[in-house]
């Protein structure tokens, strides 16, 4: 599997009879191709009926320097690619985007990833050649209060989103998101520019022709309680310029945007998630949230100044549980993804 824009094969697997795959990977000049064995299979870990594949082969020139691979993960921190040359595109491909401290596929309990929801897809008709993920940062949570929407982490997933478009030629794509990767790629299809306290960097024209669905899961689009007052201060994810900042005040409400309020117009909060919510530009053609008012990381049954934080403005449809986790509203609702994307169902 890799991501090519020519028709050379990029790996020959045969995984599900567990025989020797031969690994191919590309030369360390990105100007041209060149494949090479590596020495022994990674191993794989099987859901159900289907062997979730690491994507040996995410290079492309131009691409090499965002390491969509992360062979750092081994085969756990990307996913998708054609398994030989001649395989056909018949779905729009989808790309999953995780959140903070996640990654592409399954590394712990902790760090779930999209196994559940890429199985379920294989199940039902698509092949590794219409799913992409791959693992934008660490999934080490002791780092996840330094985590920002910063340029890098922006370019590399709006990097991510035009390589599966360039690889797959297909006329659109559909993203499927969770926690901060909502935010992420929401401004990664926006575009235009993103500024942070250190840097400003201009994304490019908006992808939203080139998305058809978009799904938001248990994102924070009007930020985070948990970063009001004192968090803001203490730690980057909750900072005011391009952090998960949620405002102090709303009106006479003072330090309580997850509490019962009095009426109160709009507070001001970070100004990344402002400029996000006010562009006119759209995530897709359809855009979907979810979310659970149980979870335990947003809080408040999702709340923020009396607004549901996980609902993208626009939102073509929502779907609303009463029961799940953080990572359950992403593990646990697969059919439910593959109704947005497919179907164009939120009921």
């Amino acid at each position: 599997m890799g991501l090519l824009v020519s028709n050379k094969v990029a790996i020959d697997l045969e995984s599900i009879a567990y025989r020797l795959p031969t690994y191919l990977v590309p030369s360390m000049n990105q100007n041209s191709w060149a494949w090479y064995k590596l020495s022994k299979p990674l191993n794989y870990r099987v859901t159900g009926s289907v062997a979730l594949q690491h994507t040996l082969v995410w290079h492309n020139n131009g691409y090499k320097s965002y390491d969509f691979t992360r062979l750092d993960y081994e085969n756990k921190g990307s996913f998708g690619g054609r398994e030989k040359a001649g395989d056909k595109i018949n779905y729009q491909p989808v790309v999953f985007i995780h959140g903070s401290s996640d990654t592409a596929l399954k590394t712990s309990i902790s760090n779930p990833g999209w196994d559940e929801s890429i199985s379920y897809f294989l199940d039902n008709g698509y092949s590794t050649a219409e799913l992409y993920a791959t693992t934008w940062r660490d999934h080490n949570e002791e780092y996840a209060t330094a985590r920002t929407h910063d340029c890098d982490t922006v370019i590399k997933v709006r990097k991510f989103l035009e390589a599966v478009i360039a690889y797959t030629k297909a006329p659109k794509i559909d993203v499927i998101t969770h926690a901060m990767g909502v935010t992420l790629g929401r401004k990664a299809i926006k575009g235009g520019q993103l500024t942070t306290p250190n840097r400003t960097c201009n994304l490019g024209a908006p992808l939203t022709n080139k998305v058809d669905t978009f799904v938001g899961i248990s994102g924070a689009n009007y930020g985070w309680c948990n970063c009001e007052g004192w968090g803001e201060d203490l730690e980057k994810t909750c900072n005011r310029v391009n952090g998960f900042w949620p405002g102090n005040s709303c009106g006479p409400n003072k330090l309580d945007c997850g509490g019962i309020m009095l009426p109160c117009g709009t507070p001001k909060y970070s100004s990344f998630l402002e400029d996000l919510n006010s562009d006119p530009n759209r995530e897709g053609t359809y855009v979907y949230s979810m979310y659970s008012t149980l979870d335990e990381v947003l809080l408040f049954g999702c709340k923020v100044w009396g607004r549901a934080t996980p609902l993208i403005p626009g939102s073509t449809g929502e779907k609303v549980y009463s029961s799940h986790s953080h990572y359950g509203t992403k593990s646990k609702t697969a059919k439910d993804q593959y109704d947005m994307v497919v179907n164009h169902e939120s009921s």
